[in-house]
């Protein structure tokens, strides 16, 4: 028998799902912290090693483009809490991995079930949102942040106590795996669909192109933005304020902190203004700190520049994620994994793209035509409101 549907019932799935967040971000996080040993070990060159680890983003694709049908089918649940345990196991074989092939296939293995298990951990947190009636989305992408910095700062300890990876994998592995199967009591809760437009259909496809490409372009461009400061905030202030190597780790502190603290803060704002206007002032705070960063003389000032763009950035994929769910005319989770997957093309375009306008113009110069990004999300941002969004926003003002 299903348990009844209490506040107490929907608040430990809120923390179930919470744990699967978590769990799905401290996989690579994980194993990245490896990378330059693995490099060593299997005496690969730099050709090599990155096509070696491009077969996680490619997995994570394949991934994208089938988990919306595999929510349909199967239910965002199951779908969930097997790839989280799935990716646990699999952290376990990389640990073992004797060959860079086998690694190879073991890491796209992983980007496969890091994409299905994030569109069904998304699918199942906004159906949790919608039996709590209040914003939860962003809390929980703070929770997947939070997961990422605790993943990256256990694999700096295990380097420092010189544990093997054979050792530091697995054990993460088999934490991931118990606290996998330790959420589903908690996450299985009978919910409904996102409700859809009863709109003539001319109408609803015409919505849902604008709302859809709207939202996918969205979260490109907070993957986009995201990447930028992570991958290259380092390399900036080395190349252009003369900081030293050991500063170079301030600014991606400094963006991962801001976006982690700027999720978990997302849900009160948008609570007030919605999500059209939450996007916007984010949009405006990632244009401001990349301004910031373009013209800055020192480290901090561009570590400041970098957190304002962590806070800036921090709701655009959640509430990206939330509005692909509700464009009408989709079936659950289709919209989900189509933001997912123009968004992982997100990750994918900011490395090529500042790469090869900083070979050619500067790095500084590079930087700032990116200021374009966060532009293009302001003009973007009201493409996210569902037809139901200000009617329900005027009764709350009312």
């Amino acid at each position: 028998m299903t348990a009844p549907i209490t506040l107490a019932r929907v608040s430990a799935a809120r923390r179930g799902v919470s744990m699967l967040f978590i769990a799905n971000a401290s996989v690579f996080a994980t194993i990245v912290t490896r990378y330059p040993e693995l490099k060593d070990r299997f005496g690969l060159g730099e050709l090599a090693f990155g096509l070696m680890v491009a077969c996680g983003p490619v997995g994570s694709v394949v991934g994208s483009l089938l988990a919306g049908r595999l929510v349909n089918r199967l239910g965002a649940v199951p779908v969930a809490v097997t790839s989280s345990a799935i990716l646990g196991v699999l952290l376990v074989g990389a640990g073992f991995a004797g060959t860079p092939v086998v690694l190879a296939v073991v890491l796209f293995a992983i980007g496969f079930g890091d994409a299905t298990g994030d569109v069904g951990n998304n699918a199942h947190g906004l159906a949790i949102q919608r039996l709590m009636g209040r914003s939860i989305i962003n809390g929980l992408h703070g929770a997947w942040s939070a997961g990422a910095i605790a993943g990256a700062l256990l694999g700096a300890l295990a380097l420092q106590l010189a544990i093997p990876i054979y050792v530091h994998l697995p054990v993460m592995g088999a934490a991931i795996i118990v606290g996998s199967l330790g959420a589903l009591p908690l996450v299985r809760l009978r919910t409904e669909p996102a409700p859809r437009s009863e709109q003539p259909h001319s109408h609803r496809r015409g919505r849902l192109s604008a709302m859809l490409i709207a939202a996918c372009a969205i979260a490109a461009i907070g993957a986009f933005l995201e990447d930028l400061g992570s991958t290259w905030g380092g390399v900036y202030v080395v190349a252009e304020t003369g900081a030293g190597v050991a500063e170079a780790a301030i600014p991606f502190a400094a963006l991962m902190g801001a976006l982690t603290l700027g999720r978990f803060a997302s849900d009160a704002l948008v609570d007030r203004i919605g999500a059209v206007g939450t996007v916007r002032v984010g949009a405006v705070a990632a244009f401001v700190g990349l301004v910031t960063a373009v013209f800055a003389p020192e480290t901090w000032v561009v570590a400041v520049g970098l957190g304002l763009l962590g806070l800036g950035i921090a709701p655009m994929i959640p509430l990206a994620m939330d509005a692909s769910e509700r464009a009408p005319g989709l079936d659950p989770g289709t919209g989900l994994a189509a933001a997912a997957t123009v968004m992982r093309v997100g990750l994918l375009a900011s490395p090529l793209l500042v790469g090869a306008i900083a070979e050619w113009a500067g790095l500084r110069l590079a930087i700032a035509v990116c200021l374009l990004v966060p532009a293009a999300a302001l003009l973007l941002a009201g493409r996210l409101r569902h037809p139901e969004d200000a009617g329900a926003l005027a009764r709350k003002r009312s």
